[in-house]
């Protein structure tokens, strides 16, 4: 999934001209926290609620204060995964897009990243979820993955987590089978730690309402 699919149709950018109050203004309308500032289709920066309040005067315009703006942003065919990492590194609400020569193409929200994610396969698909808690040294996907697939079950995904101040991490693997007590005993007969595990259960119709429910709030 590339940053160009995922772009909002909705949110606009600023230009340099308007100042802080038009700022907050927009970001309140597009509940968001930051506002891409483009001028002749070129990308300058992303402007921030919190450093607007840190003017001397919300009055001010955007461009006196462009020398002290950070411009993170996505060129428009890096994957998913780039734009998350970007997005967590620098606290933002929306990650501005780029074509190949650095011409702004729109904004990508935190609420379509998790809308995308959310809608994925190996998010939809029934199965159970184990968490393992192990030093990091000690981390093999390939061993997980045999004790699982000796188990005749597949990995749907998989995402690992550090402890903070601690060697440790947690690794979770999605599976494509919803009863996961056999894998576990697997697990534990080899010496790994279990810290949770969870189970699908397809009557449950509240959990799916709920879901539904998250999945229109979140489309942009």
């Amino acid at each position: 999934m590339q940053a160009s699919t995922l772009i909002s149709s909705s949110i606009t950018s600023i230009h340099p001209v308007e100042d802080g109050n038009r700022a907050l203004e927009m970001m309140d309308q597009f509940r968001i926290n930051h506002l891409a500032i483009v001028k002749k289709d070129f990308f300058l920066g992303v402007v921030s609620d919190k450093e607007i309040m840190n003017w001397d005067s919300e009055d001010d315009s955007i461009e006196e204060h462009l020398n002290n703006l950070a411009a993170p942003h996505v060129k428009y065919n890096q994957h998913l995964f780039d734009i998350i990492e970007v997005l967590e590194r620098n606290n933002l609400s929306v990650v501005p897009v780029l074509d190949e020569k650095n011409h702004y193409l729109g904004v990508i929200t935190g609420r379509k990243l998790m809308y995308s994610i959310a809608k994925s396969a190996t998010i939809q698909s029934p199965g159970g979820v184990i968490v393992l808690e192990m030093n990091s040294n000690d981390y093999s996907l390939t061993e997980i993955a045999n004790i699982v697939e000796s188990n005749n079950t597949k990995i749907l995904s998989s995402y690992i987590i550090s402890k903070p101040n601690s060697p440790n991490i947690e690794v979770t693997i999605k599976l494509n089978k919803q009863d996961v007590a056999v894998i576990i005993k697997d697990f534990e007969r080899r010496e790994y730690n279990i810290s949770a595990s969870y189970k699908d259960e397809e009557s449950d119709g509240d959990f799916l309402e709920r879901y539904e429910s998250l999945m229109r709030f979140l489309n942009p």
